[in-house]
């Protein structure tokens, strides 16, 4: 199997516990945003930084690294994108993008990177799937290595017509299911990495937090949340899925290294 695993720099600690004690044929990729990149997306851009030590211990255990540059806005002249795109351009390392600039730019000019079309670029996709995303997901298929789909249509009936040995799932993503917020939410974090504007932990908890309102991930909720449980990760991979993303930049060391041995054993 494949893990796409969060934290690459900032939960690095935990990281190295886990690898230092897993033992297997897995293939492993950690991914992170590095801070000032005004082609991140998903969060909001916070003060990560890629180390050299760190990105030696991964290559020397084998380990891939993939970049969030998942902003539907690119600016293909800034500076800090093209710096990590050379930095990182290696067979093994990915990056996780949705802007098609990005992509074709990519493809000819830093052909060593997989790249992973990210989540973020599915908001306005129909719940349950429809002809015209069927068509949309099969135009992915052919333009990107990997594909992390809509939670919500993994299960789908009419997902069977499209290549499962593609995806990338989200196996403990604390996003409701169904958000009326998603494609907005995501718009709104992305615009807010295009400017080098501070924010205070109250602006960047507006923005970034949940919208649904009173909704709280670390408690019992009235939502459904899209993680996955043994026996839905195990339907996954009897359907052809091969490649999990396991979240967690979020948590403690010690609580994220709970949900990478939880998950991949």
């Amino acid at each position: 199997m494949r893990y796409l695993l969060a934290g690459a720099f900032s939960r690095s600690l935990a990281l190295v516990q886990f690898f230092a004690k897993h033992k297997g044929d897995d293939d492993f990729v950690v991914y992170d945003g590095v801070n000032r990149c005004r082609w991140n997306g998903g969060r909001l851009n916070r003060n990560i930084f890629y180390n050299d030590g760190m990105i030696e211990y991964y290559y020397q255990h084998n380990v891939g690294i993939a970049l969030t540059m998942s902003n539907p806005t690119i600016d293909l002249s800034d500076d800090v994108g093209n710096h990590l795109l050379e930095k990182f351009h290696r067979t093994g390392n990915a990056l996780i993008i949705c802007n098609d600039t990005l992509r074709q730019y990519v493809r000819n000019y830093f052909p060593k990177f997989e790249l992973i079309h990210s989540i973020t670029n599915l908001g306005l996709l129909n719940i349950p799937l429809q002809d015209s995303d069927i068509a949309f997901y099969h135009e992915l298929e052919e333009k990107y290595d990997w594909i992390v789909p809509r939670f919500e249509h993994i299960f789908d009936q009419r997902a069977d017509e499209l290549d499962r040995s593609k995806w990338e799932v989200m196996v403990n993503d604390t996003c409701v299911y169904g958000c009326r917020f998603f494609n907005e939410h995501f718009k709104a974090i992305a615009q807010a990495n295009t400017v080098d504007t501070p924010y205070n932990e109250e602006t960047r908890q507006q923005i970034e937090e949940c919208w649904l309102p009173k909704f709280d991930p670390n408690k019992e909720s009235k939502h459904n949340c899209m993680d996955i449980d043994k026996e839905h990760t195990q339907k996954l991979k009897d359907l052809g899925v091969r490649s999990f993303k396991i979240t967690g930049r979020e948590m403690t060391d010690n609580e994220y290294l709970e949900q990478l041995n939880e998950y991949v054993r």
